[in-house]
């Protein structure tokens, strides 16, 4: 029998999800989802509830034993009861948490509503500020472009990002930054897990938030190059519509949700998913392993939710439909510009002429090699190192 004396526990979430109750600690990152009954168990455990008092409670209420052994080997592999003279674990202390609540107010919510009002406006008026692909190429200078759109770029990255993080902090949760990898591209993360341990209606800010600053920033660039018609600043101008170009180009990214973009975790919230991309790569893996076009082998189905199984096939569809459309609208708004950077860079390199537009077209050549091989290896490897390090969820008392 186990012991009678309560036991101790760190400061845990509860969240009713679609699958269960969602049970977690904020400052480790430590998850599980549990049945309804399970969660009532453990609610009554913190609440100090004896062990041998909390097994009776179970039989008498759910008319059946509970393996109560096993039930506390999860729990203190999950890191959710305190062992020893160990302390309960302190809730971190949040900066930025008014500025989020600012950042979020109905007079800040005007202001990006006017931004973009005023961005269709102009844009209709003046259809040169409509983004296209030439308009990354402000100057002549591939050197020029690349180290211009990287160095705006970088901010706007920072940009998107840090209104992730301040509506996280708006809501009192330790958001913070890492770096990661989308197929070959370096990305700015905002690690969002603790938004686990809020009700879901309360996640969907946060997801949307990255979007939110694209548009904004999208919208006020293009009113900066409406404003800068022509002068000794006229290059100004040229470059705030590449930047818009290329923010818009990442605004359209994000709506890829079968890459996990932030459009992705929007979809999940609201189908009450927990791994709705995992389970639909299973799906199609063993649908092509069926077929004969895979031997790879899957991860088994009891690896994910019932909801995640059920749904799988339809977001299977969709991430099929939507890497044929990505491809396809790729064509339209990033071919036009890779054909002329390389037409650019080929006409540079066989110009017969060692000059400046030749070390332009070659020092091009090196930046595009390492934006595209070296930089993707390098942080793939720091991110596979992380997943292998984190926590991980589980499902417990099924």
């Amino acid at each position: 029998m186990p012991d009678i004396a309560p036991l101790a526990f760190h400061p845990l979430t509860f969240v009713a999800e679609h699958d269960g109750v969602l049970v977690g600690r904020q400052d480790t990152d430590s998850y599980a989802v549990l049945p309804e009954d399970g969660a009532q168990l453990l609610h009554r455990l913190v609440d100090g509830m004896p062990v041998a008092e909390a097994v009776s409670w179970y039989r008498a209420t759910y008319a059946e034993p509970v393996d109560i052994a096993d039930f506390l080997l999860t729990l203190r592999e999950l890191g959710f009861v305190r062992t020893g003279d160990e302390p309960p674990a302190v809730p971190q202390r949040v900066r930025f948490q008014r500025l989020g609540s600012l950042a979020f107010s109905p007079p800040l919510w005007i202001c990006y509503l006017g931004l973009v009002v005023a961005c269709v406006v102009v844009m209709s008026w003046q259809p040169r500020l409509l983004p296209r692909p030439g308009n990354v190429f402000f100057i002549r200078s591939l050197i020029g472009v690349q180290l211009a759109v990287f160095a705006t770029q970088m901010p706007a990255l920072a940009w998107h990002e840090w209104f992730h993080v301040l509506a996280g902090r708006r809501l009192g949760l330790p958001t913070r930054l890492t770096v990661g990898r989308r197929l070959f591209f370096v990305v700015v993360e905002t690690r969002l897990n603790a938004l686990l341990g809020v009700p879901p209606r309360r996640r969907y800010l946060p997801f949307l938030a990255g979007m939110l600053a694209d548009l904004v920033l999208f919208s006020g660039l293009t009113l900066v190059a409406a404003a800068d018609r022509s002068g000794p600043l006229a290059w100004a101008g040229r470059l705030a519509l590449a930047a818009a170009y290329v923010t818009m180009l990442r605004l359209a990214w994000q709506l890829c949700v079968f890459l996990r973009t932030d459009s992705y975790y929007v979809l999940t919230t609201a189908l009450g998913c927990t791994d709705l991309a995992g389970a639909s790569a299973a799906y199609l893996r063993g649908l092509a392993d069926r077929m004969g076009l895979w031997r790879g082998g899957a991860r088994p189905d009891t690896e994910f939710s019932a909801r995640d199984r059920a749904l799988a096939p339809a977001f299977g569809l969709v991430t099929v439909v939507g890497v044929t459309a990505m491809f396809a609208l790729a064509g339209i708004a990033i071919a036009p510009a890779i054909v002329e950077f390389f037409t650019r860079l080929g006409q540079g390199l066989a110009s017969g002429t060692v000059g400046a537009r030749f070390w332009d077209s070659t020092g091009s050549l090196v930046i595009t090699v390492t934006q595209l091989a070296v930089l993707p290896l390098l942080v793939g490897r720091r991110a596979r190192k992380q997943r292998r390090n984190k926590p991980q969820t589980k499902e417990a008392l099924t």
